[in-house]
């Protein structure tokens, strides 16, 4: 692992997980240039806290191959915002709020540093994948968020009246890029060589799914009277069960086959 791919991974966790922790903390203190809700700031900050922490895990990988996934979802992420911020550009710049020049920072180095991380480093994604034992959820949580991304980057008017709560349309494209970023990472993690990796990466979305709800819980009043706020409930508290029963099976599973080779060796 190039002593610089780290140190970007890590400037990269310490940026998100430290605008995602207070965001979940003290919401109205949340470092974006938008003025938002406090149940919008801690569902925005869960997906930050959710990302950093995959990534902060990729900081700290053996090998370099074990932190491409993380590598090219944080550029891509950093990327559509920074698109985004430039496409709305006086409302980002609204409001006199005092985190416009870190945003604009952030979002402008991050993806340009990433995008030349990545074929320095030689972080593209193996030419040849294989399945692995989360591959099926993977698949799934690629298709749901893809699809859920999709629709609030391109059409977050007609989404925006069916969110299970109050949503400017703004900043459902905002959660759009973090939606498309998961999906693409779990796109590769469905594919992926490296077992840390994918680990990892299901780890970070099982991260995403209990603090999502966290913050549901923490907010349900502000939630529609409405069927879809069930449907929330239900395909989150679904996706946290299926994550952490996976990687449960998974840890059992390793320590079975290595119980096994230590039977075996001492056999023999």
């Amino acid at each position: 692992m190039p002593w610089w791919v780290r140190a970007y991974l890590i400037f990269a966790a310490v940026q998100g997980i430290g605008i995602g922790l207070t965001g979940l903390i003290v919401p109205g203190e949340m470092q974006i240039p938008l003025r938002i809700s406090p149940l919008n700031a801690r569902f925005v900050a869960s997906l930050y806290v959710a990302g950093g922490v995959g990534v902060l895990w990729a900081a700290f990988a053996r090998r370099r191959a074990e932190a491409r996934l993380f590598v090219i979802g944080f550029g891509v992420a950093t990327a559509l915002i920074l698109v985004l911020t430039i496409l709305h550009w006086s409302d980002f710049m609204a409001d006199p709020l005092p985190h416009r020049v870190v945003w604009i920072f952030d979002y402008v180095v991050d993806p340009l540093l990433g995008l030349l991380i990545v074929p320095v480093a030689r972080l593209w994604p193996p030419r040849h994948g294989v399945r692995n034992q989360l591959s099926p959820l993977l698949v799934v949580e690629t298709v749901v968020f893809g699809l859920l991304g999709a629709a609030l980057l391109v059409l977050p008017d007609a989404v925006a009246p069916a969110w299970p709560w109050s949503l400017p349309p703004l900043l459902g494209q905002l959660y759009a890029c973090f939606f498309l970023t998961f999906a693409l990472g779990a796109a590769l993690a469905a594919r992926e060589t490296e077992p840390r990796s994918i680990v990892a990466f299901a780890s970070s979305s099982l991260v995403l799914m209990v603090l999502v709800l966290l913050a549901s819980v923490l907010h349900v009043d502000r939630f529609k009277s409405e069927m879809v706020s069930w449907l929330w409930f239900v395909a989150f508290g679904v996706g946290a069960c299926a994550l952490a029963g996976a990687l449960l099976f998974q840890r059992i599973g390793r320590l079975g086959s290595r119980s096994q080779v230590a039977v075996e060796g001492g056999g023999a």
